[in-house]
């Protein structure tokens, strides 16, 4: 199971790291972090499983694909977002980290223009 792969490499960086915080921060930091990214590069292969899986399931579908690609774009946004900014508050930058999330969530709103813009032209067709 990959899972405990994760959850194993994961528990002993958290392990080793703060076991060095104390002698080596900077060790420790630089630990903390190439464990988040190899965590990440050992979920990329299942996330471009899903990526196809859904791409597959969208084609399926007839209709307008604006917005299955929207979605795709929104849950990539979130999640680099999320990942960029517990990466920033595990090496103690709260400040940071809320910046990007801030900054993530700017650029959800700006993608899902065309969903709202498509929404008031249904609203206006209704009204009229």
């Amino acid at each position: 199971m990959e899972i405990m792969q994760i959850v194993g490499a994961g528990l002993v960086s958290a392990l080793l790291a703060l076991t060095l915080k104390k002698h080596a921060p900077e060790f420790s930091l630089a630990i903390s972090i190439c464990a988040g990214i190899f965590i990440f590069i050992m979920l990329l292969p299942k996330l471009f499983l899903a990526l196809e899986t859904l791409q597959t399931l969208s084609d399926s579908i007839d209709g307008n694909l604006t917005y299955v690609s929207l979605v795709f774009k929104v849950v990539g946004i979130a999640y680099i977002s999320e990942f960029g900014a517990q990466l920033c508050t595990d090496a103690g930058q709260g400040a940071i980290a809320y910046k990007i999330e801030l900054a993530g969530k700017i650029m959800i709103m700006v993608v899902s223009f065309p969903v709202l813009f498509a929404l008031l032209e249904l609203l206006q067709g209704m009204l009229s």
